[in-house]
């Protein structure tokens, strides 16, 4: 695999890989070293030259049940990792139906004069 410089993507992790917790040491030098071969390759800009960069694109291919090599697996988590959509949910509590103004027995209106 070629080195075409190094590869950022300040948007999904602005501290870098190896900070994000998300990859491996390794994973993270793999990305920062040969990650804009790898996206060039995955986009189609760039045609493989070498035996890795064929490996990597044909792990992607649809139908073809291929375990890839270190590079395809690390592409697989970023891309997973960056392209992943998020969830939400909205919770709510359901608050108790009685409260302390239930405790007397509907006498409310009985007060308390000392002379």
């Amino acid at each position: 695999m070629r080195n075409s410089g190094k590869f950022f993507d300040t948007k999904h992790f602005a501290r870098g890989f190896s900070r994000s917790g998300e990859f491996t040491i390794k994973e993270a030098q793999i990305l920062e070293n040969y990650g804009r071969t790898m996206q060039g390759l995955f986009e189609g800009i760039i045609q493989p030259q070498d035996d890795d960069e064929i490996l990597f694109i044909s792990a992607f291919k649809e139908g073809e049940d291929i375990v890839g090599n270190s590079y395809s697996n690390c592409w697989k988590k970023y891309l997973n990792k960056t392209q992943r959509k998020r969830s939400y949910t909205l919770c709510s509590t359901v608050k108790n139906s009685t409260s302390s103004y239930d405790d007397d027995d509907g006498d409310s209106d009985d007060i308390l004069i000392d002379d």
